[in-house]
């Protein structure tokens, strides 16, 4: 189900409140040494699709954003780990010259929860010098009682699993070192502020109200998140990017982060937060909920100055904004887009020095079209269009054939690629004979009209979307196939897992057959004198893409031989949480603020 918000009143943390907790926070760690390891879960199995080559080249924005939030509180010994990059780190084996790391930070997808799982495990094998384990990230946000009672003695797991972003992790790290006393690690410190019923004001936070003897027999919740509604409160990432573990197949850590300006040596783009929010809401996405229906964003001059900084320090010219709709609010994107077409790389201007790319609607695009040339002096080179379907069977965005035409043409003529993203569901034919219902009629109109990539999903129950639970009423979710178990990285949109055909196995191979449509030699010699202002890129895409689509048949062909074969399974009912998630007692909670504020 969606995510439950707060009250429009109480949905934001005051103005100027999260500098003022980084400040606290930077004061009582001063002259301390805190190892933390931040780990990015990463699982090769989800490497499907025609971009199955961008994770290993793409710096995600949480390690970043979590990064640059413990630098600028003053920690100043943390070592951010992707694990697409090192795959073999085990916690249990890192030291920080000889120490071993206080707190352990994993920040999974939901996609690559296996993966975290193991590095909890793992960093549990240190036994009493185990660090504190602190869990976020997307499946946090929306399970976190998956990420306790790892072990088959129930014992095993995360000390807190952190279900908001860095004002929450702040919050929970200044109750921690308050109450730590010289000799004090931060888990005994931590195990202190449990026991007080320290953290029960913290929203945002969920955990074991007990020491891991066992099983617990329920969680505390303490609730939904405030959002920090002013973007710029955060600090700057860049110092962030001198934090990265270099990549590497060892065990262990190296003895010092990979400089900053070698990272572009190993990483091609760079994922940053430029607005946070959807005035949409299909039934599918967690976003809108996620962000309490909000729309917020940072401003024009630091988005200019991150993207600056990040090109002349690490010598990365690739940028993905991770924009929910970049074109929303129109005012918001003028400005940032004007911001942008001004700035400059040392003395080259965006629009020659950087490559930018972003997500929109197509209604959006269309409906503030005459911004599209600022977009390409901004330094836009990309366009990710979330279409779905271009009839609006499945949800209607005011997308429709002729304006998806009109939206191309216009992208195309400043040297903007059109990057159409595409969702196959019950109901939608692979092909029809007239119109343009069916999934391959809707990759040729694409291709047509001069997209240079496709990307084609399943619909998928997405946790924390509005329509998540309906496919489990309705016995649609497979829970085996062939006797095999579903696995939660299966649940990435490469894999059919809820469908009302009895074989499943017909709208995977559609999947495949719709790539294979948009990314064949053919339409490569097509290409090659289609010259037009996004030529190179139409040339790559579709080498690139062919090679996905052979290593994903490659990947998937035990998923297909078990749907083929048989016997599907479903799932009988909605999933709930392993353990019940109980709220703090008011009395306790308004005990807690007493306290607190007489300590303050």
């Amino acid at each position: 189900m969606e995510l439950p918000t707060r009250l429009p009143a109480d949905r934001f943390t005051a103005p100027g409140r999260y500098g003022e907790l980084e400040t606290q926070i930077r004061r009582r760690v001063a002259g301390s040494d805190t190892p933390i390891l931040f780990i990015y879960a990463f699982d090769p199995r989800t490497r499907l699709g025609p971009f199955v080559f961008v994770d290993k080249t793409l710096i995600p924005g949480a390690p970043r954003a979590v990064g640059a939030a413990l630098h600028a509180a003053g920690f100043a010994n943390v070592r951010l780990v992707l694990q697409q990059w090192n795959p073999h780190l085990r916690p249990s084996l890192a030291r920080f010259d000889g120490k071993l790391p206080e707190v352990l930070m994993v920040s999974a997808m939901q996609i690559h929860i296996a993966a975290a799982y193991g590095l909890i495990r793992d960093a549990w094998q240190l036994g009493d010098d185990r660090p504190l384990i602190l869990a976020g990230g997307p499946k946090a946000v929306y399970e976190p009682w998956d990420f306790f009672g790892l072990s088959p003695d129930g014992r095993e797991g995360a000390d807190v699993v952190v279900t908001g972003e860095e004002y929450v992790l702040l919050e929970l790290l200044d109750r921690i070192v308050e109450q730590k006393r010289p000799g004090d690690t931060m888990r005994a410190a931590f195990e202190r502020v449990r026991e007080d019923r320290l953290l029960e004001d913290v929203p945002g936070l969920v955990y074991r109200p007990d020491a891991p003897a066992g099983p617990p027999e329920h969680l505390v919740n303490t609730g939904v998140q405030r959002l920090v509604q002013d973007l710029d409160e955060l600090p700057p990432s860049l110092e962030a990017m001198k934090l990265f573990e270099p990549p590497h197949r060892q065990s262990t850590l190296s003895s010092r982060p990979l400089p900053a300006e070698q990272l572009g040596r190993h990483a091609r783009i760079v994922a940053m937060v430029t607005t946070h929010g959807c005035k949409f809401r299909c039934p599918y996405c967690p976003i809108p909920a996620y962000n309490q229906f909000t729309f917020r964003h940072r401003s024009p001059q630091r988005i200019v100055e991150e993207i600056a900084g990040v090109a002349e320090l690490c010598g990365i010219s690739k940028f993905f904004g991770t924009d929910d709709n970049f074109f929303c609010r129109r005012e918001t994107a003028e400005a940032v887009l004007g911001a942008m077409a001004r700035g400059r790389v040392a003395n080259t201007p965006f629009r020659r020095a950087i490559n930018f790319a972003t997500e929109a609607t197509e209604f959006d695009v269309f409906k503030h079209r005459d911004l599209v040339p600022l977009a390409r002096d901004a330094g836009l080179r990309g366009l990710w269009l979330g279409i779905e379907d271009l009839t609006g069977g499945l949800v209607k965005k005011g997308q429709t054939v002729e304006r998806t035409r009109t939206v191309f043409k216009l992208l195309l003529k400043q040297g903007i690629a059109p990057m159409p993203m595409m969702m196959h569901h019950d109901g939608q034919p692979l092909w029809t004979w007239r119109g343009s219902y069916g999934l391959l009629n809707q990759v040729r109109l694409l291709w047509k009209a001069g997209a240079a990539s496709c990307q084609v999903t399943l619909l998928t129950p997405w946790v924390g979307s509005q329509g998540y639970e309906q496919p489990f009423r309705d016995g649609l979710v497979l829970s085996k196939a062939g006797g095999r178990p579903i696995e939660q990285y299966q649940y990435d949109g490469n894999h059919c897992l809820a469908t009302s055909d009895a074989r499943p196995w017909r709208r995977q191979i559609n999947v495949l057959v719709s790539y294979a449509m948009f990314y064949n030699p053919l339409n490569l010699l097509l290409a090659v004198p289609r010259f037009d202002k996004v030529w190179a890129d139409r040339i790559v895409f579709q080498v690139l893409g062919m090679v996905g689509l052979a290593k994903s048949i490659y990947q998937s062909r035990g998923w297909l031989v078990s749907l083929v074969t048989g016997p599907i399974e479903r799932l009988a009912g909605i999933p709930r949480p392993r353990y019940p998630l109980l709220a703090p007692s008011r009395a306790s909670t308004e005990r807690i603020h007493g306290e607190y504020d007489a300590r303050q």
